[in-house]
């Protein structure tokens, strides 16, 4: 026994780093080619008195520190989400079995631990040291401003780093925890406003990279932000807040929705209540009610807050709001003004974005904003006529069959207004401001003949992660794809523009002849072929735009 311990090659030594709070351990991944660094605080845990409040420096330490396990999460709603796995399962032509079983798998996967200390992230990189001067790529991951994680095994990989990139995966606070506006917190705030602590947190993320990433052999100057959902929603929300300016240099939003775009501080606009109104009404349904709200608010446990939240999803509805300091108006405004950060886009959507979200979001409206509304049976409902007013003879020609209660109708017409249309109109302010955008469609489908879930919204997650997941596995087709797809966003990240050797061309977009990258085992520049679509869905847009303008003028 000894003589072959003795015989056996020395090990590698673990990767170590020195950051401005403290020295690193972390572990070597693929045979040692990358080096993982995970649950690196990167602000002060915001518990107590730090509950509800701008993210803190993080506390140093002496010694070195292990940086090899993932944190706890922040805390999850996770109602919708089980509802979206489980279309998701259904969805992929299986037999009835499989996807049961499936499903099962979801439901007893173990779920991580939550807590409120949760302001951390995840490095990983083929080159430690400050000459190596790596392209960066943050990711800021999906689910409604209210679930998921940057540890969630769609993103958990080291497929981007293999090609010469740090990669960042950040966790920051959601829903309650993270967006509660309340008029005491505003008391409390330099800036008289509150909400938008997640986003303050992303942005606290982004100042440790910009301060520490040399370390890991990243380039602070060369930083990309990307994330899917909520996340390339954050990515736009970055691109509008005049506080991340500079920390970033280029942008990645997969599928960015809106549902806080239309969210005010003080002035309640479309079917959503003022942001402060909400947090008085959440602490009320608690039963704390009159003065010094916040400090009862305080006083109860996460635990006690949250069974609120998953019990009455309305009054868990806690998203960015426009406040006039880190969201100084929502970023469908900032980008039509031409006021977004001036970097690289790369932007685009799904095929088949509203198949899954239709149904996890347990409303019979096609328009999220109005899913809490009734809907008569075999009729468009009133707001969804009252929106599109002259133009609702157009739009049920585009969506046949939206005016009878057509499923499919209501799903096209989810998918495009929610996540299309608002990329087209991303991609074509940003183009006719001057600035270099790419834009694509994500169009493969499940392999089943029987599928009904299409090219569902979050479908590209494994193919631009590279990661096989063996519930949902690539197939021979998809690897390919995958490959070129990481491709594109890698070679994005270090140079701004997505073109590589040997693969398809991307042309930049042109409102003139406006093109699209279709993302298929068969990889085609194409003409936009939903521009109608979108024409008179951004049309309604453009209304909202201006109506908020005065609203809050």
């Amino acid at each position: 026994m000894t003589e072959r311990r003795l015989r056996r090659p020395n090990r590698k030594p673990a990767p170590e780093v020195s950051t401005t709070a403290g020295r690193l351990r972390g572990l070597w991944k693929d045979k040692g080619r990358i080096a993982v660094f995970r649950g690196i605080p990167y602000a002060a845990a915001p518990v107590g008195p730090l509950r509800w409040a701008p993210p803190q420096p993080a506390a140093s330490w002496s010694g070195v520190r292990s940086a090899t396990k993932e944190s706890p999460t922040a805390y999850q709603r996770a109602s919708a989400m089980d509802a979206f796995m489980t279309a998701l399962a259904h969805g992929q032509g299986w037999n009835r079995t499989r996807a049961t079983a499936t499903k099962a798998l979801f439901d007893k996967a173990p779920r991580p631990a939550e807590s409120e200390d949760c302001l951390t992230l995840t490095v990983r990189t083929p080159d430690l040291g400050a000459e190596s001067r790596l392209p960066v790529m943050v990711w800021i991951h999906g689910g409604d401003h209210s679930d998921g994680s940057g540890s969630d095994p769609f993103y958990a990989s080291t497929s981007l780093a293999k090609h010469g990139i740090v990669t960042v995966n950040i966790n920051y606070r959601l829903g309650l925890l993270g967006y509660l506006a309340h008029p005491e917190l505003s008391a409390e705030s330099d800036d008289g406003v509150s909400g938008n602590y997640g986003t303050l947190d992303q942005i606290a993320a982004l100042r440790w990279v910009r301060d520490n990433i040399e370390a890991f052999g990243g380039d602070p100057e060369n930083v990309t932000i990307f994330g899917e959902s909520a996340g390339g929603e954050s990515v736009m929300h970055l691109m509008t807040s005049p506080l991340a300016r500079g920390l970033f240099h280029r942008a990645i939003p997969q599928s960015p929705a809106n549902a806080g775009q239309m969210m005010h501080l003080r002035h309640p606009f479309l079917n959503y209540d003022a942001a402060e109104d909400r947090g008085v009404a959440f602490a009320s349904a608690l039963g704390i009610t009159g003065r010094e709200q916040l400090t009862r608010l305080r006083e109860r446990t996460p635990e006690e807050l949250y069974a609120l939240v998953r019990a009455a999803p309305r009054l868990g509805d806690h998203y960015p709001v426009i406040d006039g300091t880190v969201l100084p108006e929502s970023p469908l405004a900032a980008f039509a003004a031409g006021r977004q950060a001036p970097v690289p886009l790369l932007i685009g959507s799904n095929a088949d974005e509203g198949t899954l979200i239709k149904p996890s979001l347990g409303g019979a409206s096609p328009m999220v904003e109005y899913r809490h509304l009734p809907c008569p049976d075999g009729e468009l409902q009133p707001e969804v006529r009252n929106a599109f007013g002259d133009d609702t003879a157009r739009l049920t020609e585009l969506y046949p069959g939206l005016d009878t209660g057509d499923e499919r109708a209501g799903v096209d017409f989810m998918g495009d207004h929610f996540f299309g249309a608002r990329a087209y109109w991303y991609a074509r302010h940003h183009a006719a401001a001057g600035h270099a955008t790419w834009l694509y469609l994500f169009s493969r489908v499940p392999p089943s003949p029987t599928q009904t879930a299409g090219a569902y919204h979050g479908a590209e997650l494994p193919f631009v992660h590279g990661v096989n997941i063996p519930v949902l596995p690539l197939t021979a087709d998809d690897k390919p794809l995958s490959a070129t797809m990481q491709r594109y966003w890698t070679t994005f990240a270090k140079s701004g523009d997505p073109n590589v050797r040997d693969a398809t061309g991307w042309p930049p977009f042109d409102a003139v002849d406006p093109m699209w990258l279709d993302l298929n085992h068969t990889i085609a520049a194409r003409p936009v072929d939903r521009l109608d679509r979108y024409e008179i869905l951004n049309a309604r847009t453009g209304r909202l735009v201006a109506e908020m303008a005065a609203l809050i003028r």
